[in-house]
């Protein structure tokens, strides 16, 4: 086989990749994928990034998909490169999140032989995949990459996972640019989902979990509008209209024990909220669930499932109208709530509602917020309205600590200014993306709350210490470093600085986005406190209804 056997078929399969529009290719540095990365650079649809860890790449891509809706296309080496997208690819099959995952491999032949960088590449990725394709680079590769890239998108968006083989010559004689895509529309679902009950009258309220993309809030506010019905979404899902009320605040008080509804209806899955998750699980409510093709009911509670997506639901007149004084008094119960919340946590700062609170409320308009998992997406979920301009996303899909801050250099290689709300150890567990925000100069600002460990972990049993003495729980899950989340990025070359006054964290969130890490320090033991003090505040407002 000649170069440009290889060649061709590799700038044919970019070709077809890109057949629907512009995207971005995130390359990661080897020898066997030399030929893909040198097709990629010379596409005229593809952004060529060069990323130099795969874990990163993957979750950047991640990050892309979820502000875009475009699959982005992850390319690596052959051998144990490709494994380090598994973490980003689980996330992505878990919330429907389209992706192309390209993996050079060694030539067929080897396979089995134990050649140096050899290993199974096939079906790497198991069922988190939607499909695995072997492809021959002498075959039709542009229909391979124009089937792969629509199947990604179609239906239960996911993964596609191409592995593709390459004998030498890897280095090319010359370079010209790939083929210009096509012109490519999607087709329209056909079905009308319906709810299949009467509604009409009824105390009804809708339950909202994940991310469906950024023009969900509006359209699930047009819908819940045009029911009568009260929204009680995850920070994903939110914006600030007045049906739009806080779940977590209401369940944790035990709102809902007296003065329940008839019917729920549950778009996608479980928000973060442990005490809506216990609400939704102990209801005599009847429950309805609306998601794509999967059965996202691990409290085994829906009554009847609509299998669609969320768009398509939402883009439906809801052919009811919901008794609104069951909403009414929801939203006035809400606003007790959350004003007794604010009130808790005033003139706390440095505490991390506050950091949350004082985040969403003065992130730029524009701009995307996007939170780590453990106890941020919970401060958030709990101290937060929606707003209209700011767009909040986090990886709830098996809710892991990784990749939160490659996950955010997607989300601004898009083109929006992106602002990172995690905890230390998150942090740490993607340090190596502080250097990518700096290198490709990106609007990232990094706002890090350190309370020098596993901060969630506090709120669990494992702090009980008739359950398990205090040195053993610091030391497998208070996890303290000592570690200057300020150091760690200045060793990267990142303008980073620990805040201590609320004013200038206030004034700092304000500020256009660039490239910086906010580090703002806090104390485990007073976050418990302050939760504990929140949660018997807003309880006490609601005994006054």
């Amino acid at each position: 086989m000649t170069f440009d056997d290889i060649s061709i078929g590799a700038r044919d399969l970019v070709a077809g990749l890109g057949a629907v529009g512009r995207s971005i290719a995130i390359v990661s540095p080897g020898s066997r994928n030399t030929p893909l990365a040198l097709a990629f650079a010379a596409s005229p649809v593809f952004e060529d990034v060069a990323i130099r860890d795969e874990r990163s790449a993957g979750f950047m891509a991640l990050g892309f998909a979820k502000a875009t809706g475009v699959p982005a296309v992850v390319v690596c080496t052959s051998g144990s490169a490709g494994s380090h997208y598994l973490p980003a690819v689980v996330e992505a099959d878990q919330t429907a999140t389209p992706m192309v995952v390209v993996t050079a491999d060694r030539p067929v032949h080897l396979r089995g032989t134990f050649a140096p960088q050899t290993m199974d590449q096939t079906n790497l990725f198991g069922n988190h995949a939607k499909r695995f394709v072997d492809v021959d680079i002498t075959g039709d590769t542009r229909s391979i990459g124009e089937h792969a890239v629509t199947e990604a998108r179609s239906g239960v968006p996911g993964v596609v996972h191409l592995n593709v083989p390459l004998d030498e010559p890897l280095t090319p004689p010359f370079l010209t640019p790939a083929a210009a895509p096509s012109e490519r529309t999607g087709s329209a679902d056909p079905s009308t989902p319906t709810l299949g009950v009467d509604l009409e009258g009824r105390k009804v309220v809708v339950v909202v979990g994940g991310f469906w993309g950024r023009e969900v809030p509006s359209m699930l506010a047009s819908w819940a509008e045009a029911a009568g019905v009260a929204v009680l979404a995850d920070p994903q899902c939110r914006t600030d209209h007045p049906a739009f009320v806080n779940g977590d605040l209401l369940a944790g008080a035990g709102y809902f024990d007296h003065r329940h509804p008839e019917t729920i209806i549950r778009l996608g899955h479980l928000a973060p909220s442990r005490a809506l998750s216990e609400w939704l699980a102990s209801t005599s409510a009847s429950q309805i669930l609306v998601n794509a093709s999967r059965l996202s009911d691990p409290l085994g509670t829906v009554a009847r499932t609509i299998d669609t997506h969320p768009h398509t639901f939402l883009a439906i007149p809801p052919g009811f109208q919901a008794e609104t004084t069951y909403r009414a008094e929801l939203v006035a119960a809400d606003a007790l709530a959350h004003s007794a919340a604010l009130t808790a946590i005033d003139g706390t700062f440095p505490s991390e509602p506050l950091v949350a609170a004082e985040l969403i409320a003065g992130a730029p308009d524009g701009s995307v917020v996007f939170v780590g998992s453990s106890m941020p997406i919970r401060d958030v979920e709990t101290f937060t309205r929606g707003r209209t301009g700011v767009d909040v996303i986090a990886n709830r899909g098996v809710n892991g600590i990784d990749g939160a801050v490659s996950t955010a250099v997607g989300i601004a290689s898009s083109g929006v200014p992106t602002i990172v709300l995690c905890g230390d150890i998150t942090a740490l567990h993607d340090a190596t993306a502080l250097a990518e925000v700096q290198r490709l100069d990106l609007p990232v600002r990094v706002v890090v709350v350190n309370n020098d460990g596993g901060g969630i972990f506090s709120f669990l049993p494992q702090r009980r210490t008739d359950v398990i003495p205090s040195d053993l729980y610091e030391r497998h899950w208070g996890t303290p470093h000592g570690l200057s989340l300020v150091d760690v990025a200045a060793g990267y070359g990142m303008a980073a600085r620990t805040v201590t006054d609320h004013g200038e964290f206030r004034d700092a969130i304000r500020r256009p986005v660039r490239p910086e890490l906010l580090e703002v320090r806090t104390d485990r033991t007073d976050n418990v406190t302050l939760h504990d003090n929140v949660r018997t505040a807003v309880r006490a407002a609601l005994t006054e209804m």
